[in-house]
């Protein structure tokens, strides 16, 4: 499966879900997936951290497509790597939903042929914002197991018709904001 192969590649990292579904024939997955992966080190024989990564991932994987997408981008400028190293894995159905660091407005855009969901976030978490912008509710998820819940994330978004201006790639560059850099405890 698709999802195994990525996580044999380590392009999945702070892994809160990698389970398969209890018809198992699909695979789910919640964390965080690699954009750009960091250099090799050659004395501890590890790859270093990842230099960009899709925050908040969710996933559900289908055999060698993925077939629900959504997560967390830091700025827009991410969203052309993502589509470069996984575009080509994303099933015909899949509206990919990113929350965006930078955006402090929603668009749609297209990208290779396939729609993007591009919702500017300030902070929160990218489930709970999934759940309102599908109008999923707990109850919707009660008693099924980790993997399940993307299937029912997924079946929400079936009917998905987000009302988002459709807008040039171009243009949702130019709306974004500038962020400051984090910093640890100091």
């Amino acid at each position: 499966m698709l999802l195994e192969t990525y996580n044999k590649e380590e392009l999945l990292i702070n892994i809160n879900v990698n389970a398969a579904t209890s018809d198992g024939a699909q695979r789910a997955f919640r964390g965080d997936l690699v954009l750009v992966e960091g250099e090799f080190h050659e004395l501890s024989g590890k790859k270093l951290a990842p230099k960009a990564v899709l925050n908040q991932a969710v996933m559900l994987g289908d055999g060698d497509k993925i077939k629900f997408m959504g997560g967390c981008l830091r700025t827009v400028d991410l969203l052309p790597i993502f589509v470069e190293k996984y575009g080509a894995d994303l099933a015909e159905e899949c509206q990919p939903i990113f929350y965006v660091y930078n955006l402090r407005e929603s668009f749609k855009v297209d990208m290779d042929g396939k729609e993007y969901v591009l919702i500017g976030l300030e902070e929160g978490m990218v489930w709970n914002e999934l759940m309102d912008e599908l109008y999923l509710e707990k109850s919707d998820f009660k008693g099924q197991s980790s993997g399940d819940k993307l299937i029912t994330m997924y079946d929400g978004a079936k009917d998905y018709k987000p009302k988002y201006a459709m807008t040039p790639f171009t243009e949702v560059k130019s709306k974004a904001i500038e962020l400051g850099e984090g910093r640890g405890a100091v």
